[in-house]
């Protein structure tokens, strides 16, 4: 009866390998974008200051992706006041619970007494996701807070 209750918490959460891949990453993806997650279309990557990282992955799309097997979204920090800040996928693995399927993403900060570049950054994280039977996609940090969530439907 003891082991019951760790199984049922332990099957009620599963992962899918390999299943998360960065397709590129930027400092400067972005004028004002806030914070936040998006799914990435033929506007979103032409459109605005983030076009050179965007017409990266838009070859990366039309080159290697099937777009119905895939989502591209697009993780953005939001405006950060030096260089030394960024986003770095932590798993290649979705974590999947109910509806939602979850994505590890490390917050990277400068470390203190570092010399860094100072202007102002917009860092961001294309990522290519592996389409499911989940409705929603949650980003979140290293110690499993969600940053942001989408719906993908």
């Amino acid at each position: 009866m003891g082991l019951a209750p760790l199984f049922m918490a332990i099957s009620s959460c599963n992962t899918v390998a390999s299943s998360v891949s960065v397709l590129e990453q930027g400092y400067i993806c972005s004028v004002n974008q806030a914070a936040g997650v998006q799914l990435v279309s033929d506007s979103t990557l032409t459109h605005g200051d983030g076009a050179r990282i965007g017409a990266k992955v838009q070859k990366d799309i039309s080159d290697k992706i099937e777009t119905e097997q895939f989502w591209v979204v697009r993780v953005d920090m939001g405006q950060q006041p030096s260089g030394g800040y960024g986003l770095k996928l932590l798993s290649d693995h979705l974590e999947l619970a109910s509806d939602a399927a979850r994505v590890a993403v490390e917050w990277v900060k400068p470390k203190p007494g570092m010399v860094q570049m100072q202007a102002l950054t917009y860092p961001c994280l294309y990522l290519k996701i592996a389409k499911g039977n989940f409705t929603r996609l949650e980003i979140v940090d290293h110690q499993g807070e969600v940053r942001h969530s989408l719906a993908l439907n």
